[in-house]
């Protein structure tokens, strides 16, 4: 479509306004003036994109109205073409944007319109492209805006400790973009739910959630926008009606609930995990009693069969010596038993071996088991 500059023309000369206008209205939507005071009436209800001025108005109008356009600040920037004499033309107080030294021929004129609508049409367009590029940086910094929640989220959730306060710090995240939710947490059969500056939370809502978790990751149903991960749902009660808007919310809070789930499922893994270590700290606790138990057995059994070995061997000797063998048989016998003691004496004393082996393990062992009271896993 042929670009056609909005233009007002302020000229006395009717007779020059007559010869230009037809070819004038094929490149510009044209509105003209006689009269300094009908244009500057005009200007105060719709500002063009040019006006012409031809400095010939009555009482030398022309030049004044020149100067009050580019002196009033709602009308300054307006592009001004000035038809004057070449004597106007050299004033140093001239402001115009261009002008054409009287007298001129229409040919002259009506070239200079064409070469003003090549500029305006260029400057329109470089307006376009500005704002254009406003909208996309202001978007841009709306976006970033919007995703520094999710990023701050993410920083802090990491001094989280529990899934409720996880809830607490997402919950007041997704206030920041002035929106109403519900965050819902499932997990090994138990489950919290919880809403926006605390509200109450509707059985309905608590339903629709339950409903709608294991139809996908992301569903948007009149207005409302339910976002479903392994542990955590987020139901955002409406959706804002500015499409832009809208979606970049969509995409920030699914960020924003996937970031949420993995902090769950990392608090869950670390209890997990406690609750394997305290496992085996009791396992160990019970090893070590058990090894401790058998190293005072062992320690009292090795006491009791030296004692009953000593006992045996006296025995024995002193029913040697009421036999009344003869003495050759009897020193036999008596040099049998001594070295039988000795040899015992010999195999009692390699336990010791044992002995320390065992009082070793129980000192590692107490190691390893540390306070088993202060992790009792019911504590957590």
């Amino acid at each position: 479509m042929d670009y056609k500059p909005f233009v007002f023309l302020a000229s006395a000369d009717r007779d020059f306004v007559l010869r230009v206008k037809d070819a004038l209205t094929a490149h510009v939507d044209l509105n003209i003036f006689h009269s300094a005071a009908d244009c500057q009436a005009a200007l105060a209800r719709q500002q063009p994109h040019a006006l012409i001025i031809d400095s010939s108005l009555a009482d030398g109008d022309g030049y004044a109205l020149h100067r009050a356009i580019r002196d009033d600040f709602d009308t300054s920037d307006v592009y001004q073409l000035l038809l004057c004499s070449e004597a106007e033309a050299g004033r140093e107080n001239m402001v115009a944007d261009d002008f054409l030294c009287k007298p001129l021929s229409d040919t002259t004129f009506l070239q200079k319109i064409a070469l003003l609508k090549k500029m305006l049409e260029s400057r329109q367009r470089a307006g376009e492209q500005m704002a254009y590029a406003q909208s996309v940086a202001m978007t841009a910094m709306s976006s970033m805006g919007e995703l520094g929640v999710v990023m701050e989220f993410m920083s802090k959730s990491f001094s989280c400790r529990s899934i409720q306060s996880v809830g607490e710090l997402a919950l007041s995240a997704i206030k920041r973009y002035d929106l109403d939710s519900i965050i819902y947490f499932s997990w090994d059969g138990e489950s919290y739910i919880a809403r926006t500056g605390g509200g109450d939370v509707e059985p309905e809502d608590r339903e629709h959630i339950l409903q709608l978790r294991p139809l996908g990751r992301l569903l948007e149903i009149n207005g409302q926008l339910v976002i479903n991960f392994e542990h955590t749902s987020i139901l955002i009660k409406q959706l804002p009606d500015d499409s832009a808007l809208c979606g970049r919310l969509r995409d920030n809070i699914a960020m924003l609930c996937e970031g949420v789930d993995a902090r769950v499922t990392g608090l869950l893994m670390e209890q997990d995990n406690l609750l394997k270590q305290q496992g085996i700290r009791y396992a160990v606790n019970e090893i070590r009693d058990s090894v401790a138990n058998l190293h005072q057995r062992q320690l009292a059994y090795l006491v009791a069969g030296r004692a009953m070995i000593g006992e045996v061997t006296d025995d024995f000797e002193e029913t040697f010596f009421h036999l009344n063998l003869v003495p050759e048989v009897e020193n036999l016998l008596i040099s049998q038993l001594v070295t039988l003691r000795q040899r015992l004496a010999e195999l009692w004393s390699q336990p010791g071996e044992v002995e320390a082996k065992l009082q070793s393990v129980v000192t590692a062992l107490e190691v390893l088991a540390g306070d088993v009271s202060a992790a009792d896993p019911r504590a957590h």
